[in-house]
């Protein structure tokens, strides 16, 4: 099959078409009509994935639901391994067959050229990973006006100051990796990751850095250009959720720590240091100015508390691992 026009203009080669498989892993009913959409969009894209793998994580009555939609290019098989997200991925990882693994979230859609600009990416020998931006649609019309942009992270969305070109990690909502990378440095590690509503994380941060300390002249790229849209829910958009991902967040960046030692969290010392300050700055310049100053005050209060539950969650965690030893 020659290169589609969308194909060059990404700049692919003629001769570059490796297999690529894209990963989604499903766990709840509820988001059923997000998931569709997320299949929809992946049967549109220009470049065509070799594969659908789609994983349900021991959710019998969406598997059957979710079965009638199977095809020679969307696979449909159950979570092999205990509840939990890194655990679909990993039974994802085992039946795909591409040379490149693409994972997408059960409730995001990609724009048509998303994988083909992942993709291209792998043109460089020395990329081993290529992650891309994740735009939020927010359920009810609007963002949330408290909400400050540097803290999109915490519904799993592209950030103001997060960091471009060659990067330390990728969000797992829109990332790829070679699949030589699995099976070099192994899978997503289960002790880490996402169960049902549970808000912790990072398990793409710790596999990203096992990766890069395997291959440390190799590097993970972000590609802007290959986008997806993200669904936030109304569950999401609470001041309560926020207040509650942010205290996992910093449970989990301990325990990303004691895998990977200090280093691992070398990133967030940055976004603490730099990002956030000019955060509050830039707000109460809005506040001094009288611009929407009741809304930048509230995000000034927002990023007080998910600053201070961040390190409430840090702190907790890393006393009890004290306590334990």
């Amino acid at each position: 099959m020659s290169p589609s026009s969308e194909e060059k203009r990404a700049g692919l080669s003629e001769d570059f078409r490796p297999r690529a498989s894209v990963i989604v892993c499903a766990y709840s009913n509820e988001r059923l009509p997000q998931l569709k959409e997320t299949i929809a969009s992946l049967q549109k894209q220009t470049y065509p994935p070799s594969e659908i793998v789609l994983i349900i994580d021991h959710n019998p009555e969406l598997q059957e639901e979710l079965e009638r939609l199977a095809s020679d290019t969307l696979r449909i098989a159950p979570n092999s391994g205990e509840r939990g997200l890194a655990n679909a991925r990993n039974t994802g990882i085992a039946l795909a067959e591409g040379e490149v693994l693409a994972f997408i979230d059960d409730d995001a859609a990609a724009e048509r050229r998303w994988l083909e600009e992942l993709v291209a990416c792998y043109q460089d020998p020395g990329v081993i990973g290529a992650g891309g931006r994740i735009e939020p649609v927010w359920e009810g019309g609007r963002k949330p006006a408290w909400l400050p942009e540097e803290f999109l992270w915490t519904i799993g969305c592209s950030y103001r100051g997060m960091a471009e070109g060659s990067i330390r990690n990728m969000i797992g909502c829109n990332m790829s990796f070679r699949s030589s990378v699995f099976e070099e440095v192994g899978l997503f590690n289960p002790d880490i990751g996402r169960l049902g509503n549970q808000p912790l994380g990072c398990e793409e941060t710790e596999i990203c850095i096992r990766a890069l300390e395997r291959w440390p002249g190799k590097k993970i790229m972000y590609a802007p250009e290959a986008l997806v849209y993200h669904h936030a829910s109304l569950a999401r958009q609470t001041v309560r959720y926020f207040a509650r991902r942010c205290y996992f967040e910093g449970v989990s960046k301990v325990v990303v720590r004691r895998l990977q030692g200090p280093a691992a969290t070398s990133a967030e010392v940055g976004y603490l240091s730099r990002t956030l300050p000019n955060a509050v700055l830039r707000e109460a310049r809005n506040v001094v100015l009288l611009r929407d100053a009741g809304a930048a005050a509230s995000r000034i209060g927002m990023t007080t508390l998910g600053v201070g539950a961040v390190g409430a969650g840090f702190a907790f965690e890393f006393l009890r691992g004290k306590i334990r030893r």
